[in-house]
């Protein structure tokens, strides 16, 4: 048996391609300011990808998606967030094969919660500017979290 879940997280996860780590010298400013925007949000999404890779091995990832929320109306992230804004987060699916993997004995993504908080992450100009530079699980400040995909 195997689980499908979706990550949410409020940092721009949006993938890229973009995986060298120096641009092209022929660029103008402009597109070297593109180049890094792109580049530093296929970084976020390879940091998470890391992350859940320290636990298994994600497999059929979706390509990332973006969804406009309102936090008094989308409540997963942190109860500290209660701006009136329409905001905006980026969220995709994997799969593990192996169901217990990240059960800590308490909530079956118990551990992926623990291995996600405080992971140091790039903050682009497409996320909101009231973010940390990492990760967080906390109730009060959750900026990433993790749900089980039950069927439907």
């Amino acid at each position: 048996m195997s689980y499908r879940i979706r990550c949410y997280t409020l940092f721009d996860i949006t993938k890229t391609g973009v995986l060298n780590r120096k641009a092209p010298s022929t660029y103008t400013a402009e597109e070297l300011k593109v180049w890094e925007c792109r580049r530093n949000t296929q970084a976020n999404y390879d940091t998470i990808l890391q992350v859940i890779s320290l636990r298994s091995q994600p497999e059929e990832n979706t390509d990332t998606q973006e969804k406009t929320i309102n936090f008094k109306e989308f409540q997963n992230f942190g109860f500290l967030f209660d701006e009136e804004e329409d905001r905006t987060c980026w969220y995709f699916d994997f799969s593990i094969l192996h169901t217990k993997v990240f059960y800590d004995g308490i909530h079956e993504l118990g551990s992926l919660n623990t291995d996600a908080s405080g992971v140091p992450i790039i903050k682009t100009e497409t996320a909101w500017a009231k973010l940390p530079n990492f990760l967080d699980t906390s109730p009060e400040l959750r900026n990433i979290y993790f749900e089980i995909l039950r069927d439907e």
